[in-house]
């Protein structure tokens, strides 16, 4: 049996096609991403990031598809531009083609409407997911550790791992993801917040990532008459969470240690190899 190269091709980028339209459809009307991971979200069994491997590999095999076919029926093609006795050929045809795609370009592009009712039907689609999922402690939470939901939350490791373990999800690695221990458990990462608020109401994310009992250190201001002395600045939480006094944490007198450190820290001129002053 003689394989049909031509008619492959056809055939293989029309279902091509037809995927890439499904998968696009999709994309179209899924959540954010941040919402999807929290809430587990899925389409006929596959979840945002599975659809978008899906998109992206069939969209490239049908530009490959497309570029073999364009070359298998090249003469044909080409009959459609251009004619040895006439010259160009279907001029006005081609310049219709080439002014929509123009003209749909720059209208997204600017903002033109009817083009922007698109992406304002997908913001309010975006908009609806987000309304109805469950909220977090902070953006994307499923990527914290146990070690860092804990701190953001305003609970110790302890109470989170108990809490889980209470509510029958085994917890053995307090440094894995949050979305990971939801995997492992069979659950959306926001099942896995619901169940520490159970235990702890008060768990609600008021310390964002970033933020708390961290120390920040001052820049130095370098002026005209010389270096002048960097100023350091100890940032604490003004409440001190009672578990962390009965652990022995005195936030105090490490913003204490802080100040000192920017008391001190000067910035001293020093010789380079070429003998010219520099600051560190």
């Amino acid at each position: 049996m003689k394989f049909r190269t031509k008619e492959f091709t056809s055939l293989l980028l029309a279902s091509c096609f037809a995927v890439a339209g499904i998968s696009g459809i999709v994309l179209y009307v899924t959540p954010k991403g941040r919402v999807a991971n929290w809430t587990n979200w899925t389409m006929l069994g596959l979840d945002k990031h599975e659809w978008s491997a899906i998109h992206i590999n069939v969209c490239l095999l049908l530009l490959i598809t497309a570029s073999v076919h364009l070359v298998l029926n090249w003469r044909v093609f080409s009959s459609y531009i251009k004619r040895k006795a006439a010259g160009l050929n279907l001029k006005v045809e081609m310049a219709a083609a080439v002014l929509i795609t123009t003209g749909i370009v720059a209208g997204t592009l600017f903002q033109v409407p009817p083009l922007t009712s698109t992406m304002t039907l997908n913001e309010k689609i975006k908009a609806y997911w987000e309304q109805r999922a469950p909220s977090g402690p902070a953006p994307h939470a499923e990527e914290f550790s146990v070690v860092r939901f804990a701190g953001n939350v305003g609970l110790s490791v302890d109470d989170v791992t108990t809490a889980l373990r209470q509510e029958g999800f085994a917890v053995e690695d307090p440094e894995v993801s949050i979305g990971e221990l939801a995997k492992q458990n069979g659950i959306a990462p926001s099942d896995v917040y619901l169940a520490v608020k159970k235990h702890f109401p008060e768990a609600t994310g008021d310390l964002h990532a970033g933020e708390g009992r961290g120390l920040g250190l001052g820049l130095g201001q370098g002026g005209s008459g010389g270096a002048q002395t960097g100023q350091a600045r100890g940032k604490t939480k003004d409440r001190v969470d009672a578990k962390d006094r009965a652990r022995g944490w005195d936030w105090a007198r490490v913003e204490a240690a802080g100040t000192a450190i920017g008391n001190h820290a000067k910035i001293h001129p020093v010789a380079n190899i070429d003998n010219r002053e520099e600051y560190h």
